[in-house]
């Protein structure tokens, strides 16, 4: 791939990313005014919203990179999206945005909402636009557009908003939170976005991929009010990330690891191995994910560990102390002890936070000797470390 390919592939990707994160910011926006509005992506137009049964407002996004021209009356981008709108039957009188990161001209700009907006002297000016312009692309629109009558003319430009010089892709953090400013706990902005991207982004895909139809106001605000809960004192979030399907792949980047070999030492078939490698990969990413945006310390991570060394403790010389008359193999009971561990584990990081996945995958971070304590499942697995450390076979 060439390198003005790749900028123009990255820039695409980048404008798609920026729709629908603008997606989400418009129906931040709406959500508390209109709970009941329902927003789609890709259907009417790139973002359309529905209100009462039909099309109340149509979005064309438009997304440039670094500095750029003004968009102007002879733009190819505001062709583009009125040939788009020229497809609209004429009975139907929604919105129609064009939200563009570059700044509109003088003629354009009295699309602009507000007190200046001046719809017929707007018209004026685009007709003699389209009638002036040699571009070849634009033609077969500005064309068509030339071939309506004035009153249909006037009645599709009074419709048009001109939004100018709006974020990139890069800086719709600011107004995001900003639009969700209500709800944001100061301190706890960027987990919050965080979190809130996350969920968008999957239901962006669902989207676009039909097998979500539309998402309305009223399920962002249930959200927004989740993410908040998860956020209190009390509680924690769930990386979205740590969400995701993992298979038996997972295994491959984790095999030479202690907590690893300690699993094998007592012969756990292939389907529980990798699934507790799997509950340590998403324990890891959690901490890390709290510990990036500070929502938890390392005192605290710290108090926690020692709570689950105490009932591994405790679990483990009661299952050792049985193996001596049960008659019992070494595999067994190392079994024996993580399954115990995983249905009575009762240590919690905060009072509100119960996920068994997580002290399951701390289980295994301590069994590699993460956050300064050692815990095993082997009845010998002291002696076993030893020699692995050391080289001697075990």
């Amino acid at each position: 791939m060439s390198l003005g390919a790749s900028h123009e592939a990255a820039g695409q990707a980048l404008g798609y990313f920026q729709q629908c994160m603008r997606a989400l910011a418009e129906l931040g926006k709406r959500a508390s005014v209109d709970p009941a509005v329902v927003l789609r992506l890709e259907v009417l137009d790139d973002i359309d919203f529905n209100s009462g049964g039909s099309a109340s407002e149509l979005l064309q996004t438009k997304h440039h990179l670094g500095e750029t021209e003004k968009v102007t009356a002879k733009s190819v981008d505001f062709w583009r999206t009125m040939n788009v709108w020229m497809d609209l039957s004429l009975d139907e009188r929604p919105l129609l945005r064009m939200v563009t990161t570059q700044i509109a001209d003088e003629d354009l700009g009295l699309l602009r909402p507000g007190a200046d907006r001046d719809s017929p002297e707007a018209l004026r000016r685009i007709v003699e636009a389209a009638s002036a312009s040699g571009n070849k692309k634009s033609q077969p629109w500005r064309d068509r557009f030339l071939q309506l009558d004035a009153v249909d003319q006037l009645e599709l430009v009074d419709r048009i908003v001109i939004d100018d010089a709006t974020p990139s892709a890069s800086g719709l953090d600011s107004e995001l939170i900003q639009t969700f400013r209500y709800a944001v706990t100061p301190g706890k902005e960027k987990a919050f976005l965080a979190l809130l991207k996350g969920w968008w982004a999957g239901i962006a895909v669902r989207l676009l991929d039909r097998t979500l139809p539309a998402v309305t106001g009223n399920d962002l605000a249930v959200e927004v009010a989740d993410i908040v809960d998860q956020l209190r004192l009390d509680n924690l979030p769930v990386d979205p990330d740590v969400r995701q399907r993992f298979d038996e792949s997972i295994t491959e980047a984790y095999k030479d690891r202690q907590f690893v070999q300690q699993l094998l030492w007592v012969a756990l078939d292939r389907e529980r191995l990798w699934k507790a490698i799997r509950d340590y990969h998403r324990s890891y990413s959690q901490r890390s994910f709290w510990l990036r945006y500070q929502l938890v310390g390392e005192q605290e991570l710290d108090r926690f560990a020692f709570k689950l060394y105490d009932e591994w403790e405790q679990v483990f010389d009661a299952e050792v102390g049985r193996a001596l008359d049960g008659g019992r193999t070494a595999e067994e009971v190392g079994q024996e002890i993580m399954s115990q561990l995983a249905r009575t584990s009762r240590a919690r990081l905060r009072d509100r936070f119960d996920e068994p996945w997580f002290n399951r995958g701390m289980f295994q971070a301590l069994a590699d000797g993460e956050l300064g304590y050692r815990i095993g499942w082997h009845p010998d697995f002291q002696s076993r470390l030893e020699g692995l450390l050391t080289g001697a076979t075990v």
